[in-house]
């Protein structure tokens, strides 16, 4: 059993209106120590306990001074494809459920 320092950022941001001054919002930002009951960092356990279902942004900054072991790259590889499917969704369905100005919407990504 470890406690991992770990920095992580969540946010939400529909990427639809930069031009006019929106864009992805964060709305968190913090270190904390996290235990996960396990003898290494698992990624997902640590997305499942803090991501938000409207969050568009989220990432996690392993904070210690060591090489991730093998389980760690592994969690990590499934939090990102995971975490970015899930974002996804989240801009997805807030730009299905709001109005948007049509002019508003960014033809040229980020």
């Amino acid at each position: 059993m470890a406690k991992f320092k770990i920095q992580y950022s969540a946010g939400f941001g529909h990427y639809t209106q930069n031009h006019k001054g929106f864009g992805p919002t964060i709305y968190i930002e913090e270190t904390v120590e996290f235990d996960n009951g396990k003898d290494y960092f698992d990624y997902m356990d640590f997305y499942n306990a803090h991501s938000k279902p409207d969050d568009t942004y989220f990432h996690i900054s392993f904070l210690e001074d060591r090489p991730l072991s093998d389980k760690e790259i592994a969690t990590r590889n499934t939090y990102r494809k995971v975490r970015d499917e899930n974002c996804k969704k989240a801009k997805e369905e807030f730009i299905k459920n709001n109005d948007l100005d049509n002019e508003h919407y960014s033809t040229h990504g980020d």
